[in-house]
């Protein structure tokens, strides 16, 4: 049952801007700021202090981007990040003080300038050509990751590309990797999370898989890049215009999947009652939405609870900055005993001026600032 998982309290960090010795945070957007493994390992105490039993990195290979979801190469931690030797330290120093390491692991498309995929244009001899999906066999227009043109998607359909993936995480839970947070399992076969988690589990029975499966903003158009489980769940996303599309019932058909995913329909919640203005101490009719909720998925399926994240705004902005209002929802969040992740930051009440949805660059600089430890 993976009991230790239960009531964990997550701090969720990107490497890069979590602790890097900067005194001012860069101006710049969409750069390496200077965070480091080293950096992280410095902070253990800071964080197990605040009350966390576990850290959540982002993603630590090799990367054309900072937050590391952009791959170059599998087999190499980003030197921005520091090495192998740096990353077992921070396992190992974190376990001595009963920490929990939680890896962002991104098995859905690399970087158009991985090797493996330049290997794969016709102009480079066509190698592993059938590791990703092209238009047609004489064509290098290949199928991009939600339609962002740099970042060509994996064919996880392939048995090698299945065992080459699987190879890769299997390193990191025999390196004491304690859980995995799966990078838009939305976009992975079933069969294939299911191989990874019972790959893992064969390393360390107690180990956890959860999956982000969110489809906000992923329109009909995408369909074909997406793993429903059922037809009747592809039917509704296509439906989505005219019918809205249950993210509570997308999350449920994960339930002999994976262990648990990331419950972005419990921050739905959330941020409905707040911007409907019944807040959130005292509220009945959210503890009622809560259970009703909850009762939709079997015991011991985990719900990773979360407020914001490095995808979404500032949970702080969502509150107009009302600093009581987000520890109310801190507080009630706490209370109903499930894991719960806490973006890195929210201690410090970071927060931003506005949306960053639509916004260009996307995140970079404003919900995933660097830590200012002058504070």
């Amino acid at each position: 049952m993976k009991k230790w998982f239960d009531n964990i309290r997550i701090y969720h960090l990107l490497i890069d801007r979590f602790n890097g010795g900067w005194q001012v945070p860069p101006k710049s957007e969409n750069v390496f700021c200077g965070g480091t493994l080293q950096g992280v390992t410095d902070k253990l105490d800071y964080i197990k202090d605040m009350g966390f039993t576990a850290i959540m990195l982002s993603p630590i290979f090799k990367s054309a981007n900072y937050h590391g979801y952009h791959t170059l190469n599998f087999d190499e931690v980003d030197p921005h990040f520091g090495t192998w030797e740096d990353y077992q330290k921070l396992l190992d120093t974190a376990h001595a003080k009963d920490l929990k390491i939680i890896c962002d692991f991104v098995p859905n498309h690399c970087w158009y300038q991985a090797p493996m995929f330049q290997e794969a244009l016709i102009a480079n001899g066509g190698k592993h050509r059938d590791w990703f999906f092209f238009e047609s066999v004489d064509s290098d227009a290949f199928v991009s990751f939600l339609g962002f043109g740099d970042l060509p998607k994996f064919n996880l359909t392939n048995p090698e590309v299945e065992s080459f993936m699987i190879d890769k995480a299997e390193k990191l839970a025999r390196m004491g990797v304690d859980a995995f947070r799966i990078d838009h399992a939305l976009g992975q076969p079933h069969n294939f999370l299911q191989s990874l988690r019972n790959s893992l589990e064969k390393i360390n029975s107690d180990i956890v898989v959860f999956g982000e499966v969110w489809a906000f903003g992923i329109g009909p158009n995408l369909a074909s890049q997406l793993y429903f489980k059922t037809p009747e769940r592809l039917n509704e996303f296509l439906a989505q215009e005219t019918k809205p599309f249950s993210q509570d019932d997308l999350q449920a058909d994960y339930t002999e999947t994976l262990d648990g995913v990331l419950d972005f329909a419990y921050r739905d919640i959330i941020l409905e009652e707040i911007r409907a203005g019944r807040g959130i101490k005292g509220n009945a009719t959210l503890k009622q939405k809560v259970e009703a909720h909850f009762a939709k998925y079997p015991d011991g399926f985990k719900l990773v609870l979360f407020l914001d994240n490095h995808d979404t705004d500032r949970f702080m902005f969502d509150c107009h900055d009302d600093a009581n209002l987000m520890q109310e929802a801190i507080d009630f969040t706490k209370e109903l005993h499930r894991p719960f992740s806490y973006l890195y930051g929210t201690e410090q009440l970071m927060t931003i001026k506005s949306t960053i949805f639509n916004a260009e660059p996307y995140a970079d600089l404003r919900v995933r600032n660097c830590m200012d430890w002058t504070k």
